[in-house]
């Protein structure tokens, strides 16, 4: 096997560009609009905030007032850390367990505008959760399981007249890189639409959209870089002799 360095690379990390991962979220984006259907993203920070607002462009609705013009999906945020420093935290936690540093504001979406009634804005929305990647699946449990947690808190609060109102809430999750290997914590993936069961007013299960799946490797992001210009020079050098992931237009 080639030796990186021999070639003037540093190491053995994949490098995906900026317009790579741009031509894979494109790739992707068709069936996660026509299968899923999401009308909001709640996006991991900070790593899903690039690839969030690159889907944005791809999963535009139809205006129902005007169908000469589409609208953007709505991005809600929330903060959550595994291997980063975090005041307050032990180091003991580090990589360990999942931080919560910022949480969904209780907004006024239909159908309810009481903010104890709407779940953050999640009720009855089919909800998309982006991050770029997943490695032990840690941290995309954590989100899914907690948000599923404040819908089930707040359909549980509602009269049955007010349930009634609601349309079924469902979820799915989208991730640049699927790595392949052991994960530490399980999803109830939902492996074809006719799987797809609402019990009390919620999915039972998640869909799941990965734009690529790799190795194990470690992976630089972009957005990760100060240097972009010689990230991008060593990501040509790994593909002119055959390392790392292959342009995704060539994928």
């Amino acid at each position: 096997m080639l030796d990186p360095k021999s070639i003037g690379l540093p190491d053995d990390h994949w490098r995906p560009t900026y317009e790579d991962i741009h031509i894979m979220i494109r790739n992707i984006a068709t069936k996660i609009r026509d299968e899923f259907h999401p009308d909001l993203m709640v996006a991991i920070g900070g790593g899903g905030f690039f690839p969030a607002r690159v889907l944005r462009t791809f999963l535009k609705t139809q205006d129902k007032a005007d169908p000469t013009k589409k609208r953007n999906i709505p991005i809600q945020a929330i903060g959550l850390s595994l291997y980063e420093e975090v005041a307050g935290v032990s180091e003991e936690v580090i990589g360990k367990e999942v931080v919560r540093t910022q949480w969904l504001d209780s907004g006024s979406s239909a159908p309810f505008k009481d903010a104890k009634k709407n779940a953050g804005g999640l009720l009855g929305k089919h909800v998309l959760i982006v991050d770029e990647v997943d490695d032990s699946r840690t941290t995309l449990h954590y989100a899914y399981n907690e948000l599923l947690k404040d819908v089930k808190e707040t359909l549980a609060s509602l009269s049955a007249e007010e349930r009634a109102e609601v349309p079924p809430t469902k979820f799915s999750i989208f991730v640049v890189h699927n790595k392949l290997g052991p994960k530490r914590a399980d999803l109830p993936i939902i492996s074809s639409p006719a799987d797809d069961k609402v019990v009390d007013g919620v999915s039972t299960g998640v869909y799941y959209y990965a734009a690529e799946t790799t190795p194990p490797v470690w992976i630089d992001f972009p957005w990760e870089q100060e240097d972009i210009i010689e990230h991008n020079r060593l990501s040509a050098i790994a593909r002119e002799h055959g390392l790392g992931a292959p342009k995704a237009s060539d994928a």
